[in-house]
């Protein structure tokens, strides 16, 4: 559903913006006064604009549709593709911007300026959530020792054993009602969740692969498993004996 509702998002904003002429939706332009509105060639800026809107529509359409059929290509490629989109957007879109350039065609100091800025801040974005998106992704690597176990990576914790409670194996995952601080890329789920039976939950998992450990630490809820059936089993069965 959410490739498709941000497909649709897309798609309206390039038609808006493209076939209804609303101009004042382009940032920057809607800023100018009325004589710099007069040096950009808006039509030519809406034009690039929706085409850029329809190609990233179509990229969500596409990944949503996949989904559907049951080929899971996460949101790591439809990301990349529309991180890659906007950069060149932002490239392509200077040249019908009058205000940007002097009498001899040549981008002017201060404009530049702003220009490398605004692609060092976008740029240093698409890195940081794409490197989350990467972290978020990768399955779960869990250590454990005599004290207990350590779940690593992003949202990770300690847990010891003298606290832990209600070790389970579930072969099936509960529904998940809501989603209130945590990532979840693909079927990959890392961070705090709301499920309908056991309310508040911390999940670090694969949900697509089954079994899954459950744990009560103080009160509060935890669910991992390894993106191996084998593995999940193997490590619950040394949380087993290990657990006093």
């Amino acid at each position: 559903m959410f490739y498709i509702l941000f497909g649709g998002i897309m798609l309206i904003l390039g038609l808006l913006v493209h076939k209804a002429k609303l101009y004042f939706l382009i940032s920057g332009y809607n800023t100018y006064s009325r004589e710099k509105q007069e040096n950009v060639d808006v039509e030519s800026t809406a034009k690039l604009i929706g085409y850029y809107g329809y190609a990233n529509a179509g990229v969500f359409f596409a990944a949503g549709a996949l989904d559907i059929l049951g080929v899971k290509i996460g949101m790591i490629p439809p990301i990349v593709v529309m991180m890659v989109s906007t950069l060149i957007l932002l490239w392509k879109i200077q040249k019908y911007d009058g205000n940007v350039y002097d009498d001899n065609g040549q981008m002017k100091k201060g404009s530049k300026i702003q220009f490398l800025i605004v692609i060092l801040i976008l740029g240093g974005t698409f890195l940081f959530v794409g490197f989350m998106m990467f972290a978020s992704s990768r399955d779960i690597s869990v250590r454990i020792d005599d004290q207990g176990i350590d779940i690593e990576g992003m949202y990770g914790e300690a847990y010891d054993w003298s606290a832990m409670e209600e070790l389970t194996l579930l072969s099936d995952l509960p529904d998940i009602t809501l989603r209130t601080n945590g990532s979840a890329i693909g079927s990959k789920l890392r961070g705090h969740f709301r499920m309908d039976e056991f309310g508040a939950v911390k999940l670090f998992m694969d949900a697509s692969v089954p079994p899954y450990i459950y744990f009560e630490m103080n009160g509060k809820s935890v669910i991992f498993n390894l993106g191996d059936r084998v593995k999940t089993e193997e490590f619950y069965e040394k949380m087993m004996k290990m657990k006093p």
